[in-house]
């Protein structure tokens, strides 16, 4: 945790601070400017650095590691290689850690404070779906987080709060933000798609409530959650370092080789060849095979990366209508209402199909084999979700907190990682960082 928090100026042009208008003006007084000294910063674009540091989270190293685990993807040369058996160290969580308090909840708390002082209730309420996305992805992945005393001044060894504290927390600031930015999606200069602030939030807010095993809360959040063609994107629309795709600066212009997707569990459910895939008369998942995986490239099957889900200039998406409808698909599953879970996925496979098709998804009906019982149809919701959400740290949620009900097989040993470790750089620099546990160990709301 760093003691002070950094302004961060994002894709901004800076324009001269001053202009000389008179040749007989006193030097000295010109000496005591100094044009590349910022005291101070304008919110609406400190917000920007903010959002970043979330797609930073959420699309960067944290997702990578979270899809290997989640069997999306195998780690294929170097450290992948021990990464994909789970042999790795709390020095290898020190990336995903990085800046995620200065540069994004610690940015987010000041452009909040200075927006109450201009009285703009939608950009405070940006900042905090902001703050609430970065902190309920973080203790997800970690368990108990820094969150009550994180990047308050004066405290340089902030204590760290229960992962249930952190979820009532991060429930309370989108309930907050929904009240705050109505239908607006102002305030998005690192986000893409026809998304609306308060859908987004509704969505994050249900995604919470599921992990709780709030069941019924997280049905009327999800009912005013991201609709369909709305969905909310990292944008990457320029193809330029630094701008495009952070899976494929990885994959293709960073560390070409190094995670592939052969022998992935996702592979093999969308691989026509495989015993294991989820295709059947009413699902051809020819398209969507095409658009995730290049077979014989660097690696037997790489991720797609040229004209596919992880191309240069792909969008990433962070939350969809996809992921809502199968929050009420699974919620009305769990409360023994099948009628509607299936009504749900079939709205989930109407978005594929639009996407894919047509006619490559039709309805289910309640006498398919798929989804002929509860425990079938909870089955076939989560796997449609696993492989909808590829890339995404929330595949890796799933599995866990349903105890990999969908059967993804083990790399290495007996279990499936439960956590991520504390950062090596957290441990030396914080006395309250809990001890450090094992990989496998289950985070407070997943147990």
């Amino acid at each position: 945790m760093k003691k002070t928090i950094k302004y961060i100026l994002a894709g901004i042009l800076f324009t001269p601070l001053f202009f000389i208008t008179s040749c007989n003006k006193d030097i000295n007084d010109i000496n005591k400017i100094n044009p590349n000294e910022f005291s101070d910063s304008d919110p609406k674009l400190m917000i920007t650095g903010a959002q970043l540091a979330n797609v930073m989270l959420n699309e960067g190293e944290a997702a990578r590691l979270a899809g290997i685990f989640a069997g999306q993807f195998t780690g294929y040369d170097r450290q992948y290689i021990s990464y994909g058996q789970y042999n790795m160290t709390s020095g290898d969580f020190n990336s995903p850690w990085e800046e995620l308090y200065s540069k994004g909840v610690g940015q987010c708390k000041l452009v909040r404070a200075k927006a109450i002082t201009v009285n703009d209730k939608v950009l405070e309420g940006v900042a905090m779906i902001t703050e609430a996305n970065l902190l309920l992805t973080t203790s997800s992945l970690w368990g108990d987080v820094p969150s009550s005393q994180a990047c308050v001044e004066g405290i340089n060894t902030p204590v760290y709060d229960k992962m249930s504290d952190v979820y009532t927390y991060c429930i309370g600031l989108l309930d907050s933000a929904i009240a705050r930015v109505g239908t607006s999606n102002k305030y998005a200069a690192a986000y893409a798609g026809s998304f609306t602030w308060k859908e987004v939030a509704n969505t994050l807010k249900a995604r919470a409530l599921l992990h709780k095993k709030d069941y019924a809360g997280a049905i009327a959040a999800a009912t005013d959650g991201v609709s369909a063609g709305n969905d909310f994107y990292a944008k990457h629309e320029t193809a330029a370092p630094g701008a495009w795709n952070i899976y494929y600066d990885f994959l293709d212009w960073n560390r070409s080789g190094y995670m592939s997707c052969e022998g992935s569990h996702m592979f093999a459910l969308l691989d026509s060849a495989s015993t294991k895939n989820k295709r059947n008369a009413k699902t051809d998942e020819t398209a969507r095979f095409d658009y995730y995986f290049l077979l014989d490239n660097y690696s037997p099957v790489d991720p797609n990366m040229y004209g596919g889900i992880f191309d240069a200039q792909a969008n990433f998406e962070l939350v969809g209508n996809n992921e809502n409808e199968l929050i009420l698909a699974e919620c009305y599953a769990r409360t023994s209402n099948d009628a509607k879970a299936l009504d749900h996925l079939n709205l989930a496979r109407k978005n594929n199909d639009d996407k894919f098709g047509p006619g490559l998804y039709s309805d289910y009906l309640s006498t398919d084999a798929q989804v002929s019982d509860n425990a079938k149809l909870l089955k076939e919701i989560l796997t449609e979700k696993y492989v909808s959400l590829f890339g995404q740290v929330e595949a890796f949620n799933d599995i866990r907190r349903t105890k990999n009900l969908i059967g993804i097989p083990i790399n290495n040993g007996t279990s499936l990682p439960g956590r991520f470790l504390y950062p090596q750089s957290e441990i030396n620099s914080n006395p309250n960082t809990p001890a450090p546990g094992t990989l496998f160990d289950a985070v407070e709301l997943f147990k």
